[in-house]
Order: structure tokens, then sequence, then C-alpha cells
């Protein structure tokens, strides 16, 4: 995850055509994205963008192997992003013809929204290799987590030999909460780092936008720490936040969508359990 601090090409757009700036609209982007939690959440934006309303969406390949469907005479594909290449092409359940559809899956692939303590170790140690830590302190009730920059050094172990790494953030979360509400405040605190707001110059791989208003990057991580527990069916402590200021205001804050949605994409990857070092954080030897 590499950034400039050049505004993304579709926050370009959704500037110009004011797309998903009103309230409403952000609104019915986030809760179309949460539906499909084994989508990339920003492969979800672009079919919103495309065809707002799908209910269901699939290659040629698939609707024909695991559906016994196929798309309809002059039905219009859908682009999404391939990993590892440029383009793929999907087509919503409307445009297809066949054999009858699940219903069932019209809701797709329901989260269960079981974390234990076993999957949020996990995913703690996962984040050290993308520079962060995470330590629980004893707090009262008002208080779930902040975070905040470091520089310290870890040991990154192989089976041939073992390099010193850097951490640059760490992360400071309630040990009194719940496993699933330590989740939670792991995504807001992680959405704040991911999406730049958190002053750290020698993590050059971020964005640097420490001159967002506090507003604004409270909104980013409310945002990200909101699709991350809806997408993986687990108690929503954003909600209230995010319900609330939608109700009460007409426009959301100058925020990059682009970059909440990437950041809510990386997390997941990170989720599932991806254990590869962040070439960047390796101490250079002299």
């Amino acid at each position: 995850m590499v950034h400039d601090n050049r505004i993304p090409e579709l926050d370009k757009l959704f500037e110009d055509v004011g797309t998903y700036r009103k309230s409403a609209e952000y609104r019915n982007l986030l809760d179309f994205i949460k539906r499909f939690p084994k989508m990339a959440p920003y492969n979800a934006m672009l079919v919103h963008i495309q065809k707002p309303g799908s209910q269901f969406v699939a290659s040629a390949h698939d609707w024909k192997v695991k559906y016994g469907r196929r798309p309809k005479v002059g039905a219009r594909p859908l682009v999404i992003l391939r990993p590892f290449g440029p383009v793929a092409f999907v087509f919503e359940l409307n445009d297809t013809e066949g054999a009858p559809f699940p219903e069932a899956l019209l809701e797709p692939f329901k989260a269960e929204g079981n974390i234990t303590e076993n999957k949020l170790e996990d995913f703690k140690s996962s984040l050290l290799y993308e520079g962060v830590t995470v330590v629980e302190q004893d707090y009262g009730t008002s208080m779930a987590g902040f975070v905040g920059p470091i520089e310290e050094t870890f040991k990154y172990k192989t089976m041939n030999k073992s390099e010193l790494f850097y951490v640059f953030f760490s992360i400071v979360v309630n040990r009194n909460l719940k496993p699933s509400e330590k989740m939670a405040t792991l995504f807001h605190e992680l959405g704040h780092v991911f999406c730049g707001h958190v002053y750290q110059p020698k993590a050059k791989w971020l964005p640097q936008r420490c001159f967002l208003s506090k507003n604004e990057k409270e909104f980013e991580a409310e945002s990200v720490s909101w699709l991350l527990c809806e997408r993986l069916g687990i108690v929503n402590p954003s909600s209230k936040y995010l319900s609330g200021y939608l109700d009460s205001n007409e426009e959301i804050p100058s925020i990059s969508i682009d970059l909440v949605l990437k950041t809510v994409g990386l997390i997941e990857s990170i989720m599932s359990g991806r254990k590869t070092l962040r070439k960047e954080l390796l101490v250079k030897k002299s």
C-alpha cells in the first residue's frame, strides 16, 4: 500500500460530479459494500458505481459452473479489479439466465461475527508485519483505545536467519473490553494509521494527511471501523457515530472514499493471516 499525497483519480471523480458527497448517497454506498463481505470493498464500490442495486455478481465462468446460468445476449459486463492483473468482468444476476438462482444467496456470505481471543491474538501478531504493535492496558469504560507513533525494533525470524525490523505505531487497547470490542477498537485506530492521520515521517509508504481536521479524521476512521465490523457481523460501536452524523448533516466531510475502501481491503487481507514483513521495515545493515 504505497501512496503519494495527490488526490486519487476516484476521489477527483467524486468531487467533480458530486457523487457520494451527500449523506444519503454515502449511507447507500456503505450499506451496499457491507452486503458483499467476500468481495473486496473497492470492487464492491466499482459495482455500485456501474450498477446500483446489484444483488449478486459473478464471472461468466462461475455463472456457468456454479449456478448453471449464463449471461444474456448483449448483457453488459461490469468491470472490477483483478489481483496481479488489470481488470476482470462480472455479470449481475438480472443479466443472466438459466437454472433458478438460490434465494438464500441473495444475502450473500453472511458473516458469523465470532471473534475469539485466539483470533484477536493472531490479528495482533500479523499487525507487527505492517509496523504496528498492540498493547493492552487497564482503563475505565470511557476509554477504548488510542494510537501514537513510536520507533522500536523487533526480531524477524525465518528458517535460516533473523533480522531486525522497525515498528512505527503503537495501539493501546482497553484490556477490559470483550474480544469483539477490542477488534472494533483496533479497526478504528488502524483507520487512523493507514489513512495517514498519525504523523510518522519514517512510514514513507503511508499517505501523510495530518493536515485533515479532527472531524475528517474521525469520519474516515469510523467509516473504516463500521465497514469492517458490518462485513464481519460483529458489534459495531461506529454505528451510533455514523448514523448520528449522516442523519444530522446533508453532506459528509471532505474525506477520501478511495483511501477508506483501500484501508478496509488492507485490514481484511491482514486478518486473513498474511504474515509477510513489509520490506520498508527492515533495519538496514551499516
